[in-house]
Formats: C-alpha cells, sequence, structure tokens
C-alpha cells in the first residue's frame, strides 16, 4: 500500500470516529465494552435528563397538619389525678365509690353460690327428678316446664336472699365510718375512679421505745369499668407515698377492711378471697420498693444478694 492511500484512510477513519461521537454525544475517551456494561449503563450521567422538581422533598401543608394531630391526639383527653383529698364532694364521692364496690360484691356472691359445683349438681338432679315425675304424673310436658321454671326462680330467689348481707353492710358507710381518715382520690378529670381510705393508728413501735404511726388501709376500690387498667396500683403507690411523708412504721390492710365483708361459707368466697390477697401481695411489693420507716426492704436485699 502506498503513503499516499495510507495518509488517506487514517484521514477517513478519524473523521468517521469524529463524527459518530458527534451524533451521539459521546466523550473523546474510548467507548465502553458492550460486553461488560449494559446498554442502559452505557451513557454518561451528563446525557441524563435533569432532575425533576417532584423528586426533592417539599414539605407539604398536609404532612405539617398531620404532624398537629399526632400532637393534639391527648388534648381531648381528661387528665388522671391521685392526691389526698379534703374536699367534702370527693370525700363524699370516694364513699359512695365504697359503698358502690360492697353492694356490688353481692353479684358476684350471687354468681358462686348459682355456679358453684355442688349446687348446680344438686339444682340439675333436682330438676331432673322433679321433670320426670311431673311428666309421668301429667302426661304434659307444659306443666313439666313450668314446675322446673318455678323451682329456678325459687332457686334464684333464696340465692339473692342470702347475699342481701352485701346491702346492709354497704349501707354502714358513711361519714360516721370515714372518721378522720385520709382519703386519697383518683380523678379522670371531675370524675372520681378510685379511692383508698387509710386510718393512722397509733401504737407501740417495733423497737418499743416510743409509739409510732402504722397506716392500716380500710377501704381500696376503682370504678367498674377503670378496673385492671392500673388505677388501683397507682392508688396503692400513693399511700405508700403518704405513708413515708407521716413517718409510718408501716403499711398495712385492715383484718376489717371495707371489702372483707363476707356472708356466705368459705367455700363461696374464692373469688374474694383471691382479690383480697392480691391486694396484700402488690401492696407488700410497693413496701419492698420504697419502705417506710420500719417495714424491711426485702427489695434492697436481693439486689445485694444478686451481686
Amino acid at each position: 500500500m502506498s503513503r499516499d492511500n495510507t495518509a488517506w484512510h487514517t484521514d477517513s477513519t478519524t473523521a468517521f470516529f469524529a463524527s459518530l461521537r458527534t451524533n451521539l454525544r459521546l466523550h473523546a475517551s474510548p467507548p465502553p465494552s458492550p460486553m461488560s456494561t449494559p446498554q442502559s449503563m452505557s451513557n454518561s450521567a451528563a446525557s441524563l435528563p435533569p432532575p425533576s422538581p417532584l423528586s426533592q422533598p417539599v414539605d407539604s401543608p398536609m404532612d405539617a397538619t398531620f404532624a398537629a394531630a399526632q400532637d393534639d391526639t391527648l388534648a381531648g383527653v381528661p387528665e388522671l389525678t391521685s392526691y389526698v383529698t379534703d374536699d367534702a364532694d370527693d370525700r363524699f364521692a370516694a364513699l359512695k365509690l365504697v359503698a358502690d364496690s360492697i353492694a356490688q360484691m353481692r353479684q358476684s356472691a350471687n354468681n358462686s353460690l348459682i355456679w358453684h359445683p355442688l349446687n348446680s349438681a344438686v339444682a340439675i338432679a333436682i330438676l331432673a327428678l322433679v321433670a320426670r315425675y311431673t311428666y309421668e304424673a301429667r302426661q304434659d310436658k307444659v306443666i313439666a316446664g313450668l314446675t322446673c321454671s318455678g323451682i329456678i326462680m325459687i332457686f334464684l330467689a333464696a340465692s339473692r336472699y342470702l347475699t342481701q348481707g352485701y346491702l346492709f353492710a354497704a349501707e354502714t358507710i358513711n361519714w360516721e365510718w370515714l372518721g378522720d381518715a385520709d382519703v386519697i382520690v383518683t380523678k379522670f378529670g371531675d370524675e372520681v375512679i378510685g379511692t383508698v381510705v387509710v386510718d393512722w393508728v397509733s401504737g407501740e413501735g417495733r423497737a418499743k421505745r416510743k409509739k409510732a404511726w402504722r397506716g392500716e388501709i380500710i377501704a381500696w376500690t376503682v370504678r367498674l369499668k377503670y378496673r385492671k387498667k392500673g388505677v388501683g396500683s397507682a392508688l396503692l403507690e400513693e399511700a405508700v407515698k403518704e405513708a413515708k411523708k407521716k413517718g409510718a412504721e408501716t403499711l398495712e390492710f385492715s383484718d376489717e377492711h371495707a371489702n372483707s365483708k363476707r356472708v356466705l361459707p368459705s367455700m363461696y368466697n374464692a373469688a374474694f378471697d383471691k382479690r383480697d390477697r392480691r391486694g396484700r401481695e402488690l401492696l407488700a411489693d410497693l413496701l419492698e420498693v420504697s419502705p417506710t420507716k420500719g417495714s424491711p426492704s426485702k427489695h434492697k436485699r436481693r439486689r445485694t444478694d444478686s451481686r
């Protein structure tokens, strides 16, 4: 090949690549290998269109409104407060709450009396015998059914009669019963939803050096629809704080507290005894965490032993 032909071939190749780079808007560097780079990634970032304004974060008025709504979620919820009250209206509401809790024990006692396995078995046996005898004597299912219904009504009336003692006990909750005891209430807004009544008793101290104050809880209850929500625990915590403030040697449930009344034999009182035991255990746990003047701090000993 002659020198002129070689020069012409080189000039033609250079012009071809220059034209190709111009048309495809390629950089002056050699093109990447098509075997190692996908077609969609082979173009330079410079060839991409400018980013859309919608791709940038924009503060929306709706976002601000939603955030404000989250902040105001609890704006309309009444405040929950617990404190020792001297207000006559609050103390009266607390007394009514205690009386209601005693009256409500009647319903629980009725359920225990009716659904106790022994009573249920006896009632079913009596109904079966009466239904069989009545049907064989009269050959009439209607009469047998009416007779059994009458027996059931007698059972229910007897149950209500045997548990009416709780109504009489509720009527004894008055100002005289309250005396000078401290009343701690929990209010949800303006409504008293729980109370604990503590009577401070002066007696001989454990060290037998001087008389010490002892707190006795004579009532502890929460309105029915607010139970099992931690309100009762908060009330006992307030009672423990008040005992520490007064320098009480200990704080305990009185053996004659308002809900200690039992009108049925012991085998029907399992639910009441369990509730009473759980309250005493809860108070003991709170005293371990925040002991009063004379109560032992088992919590601290356990923490020391664990180390």
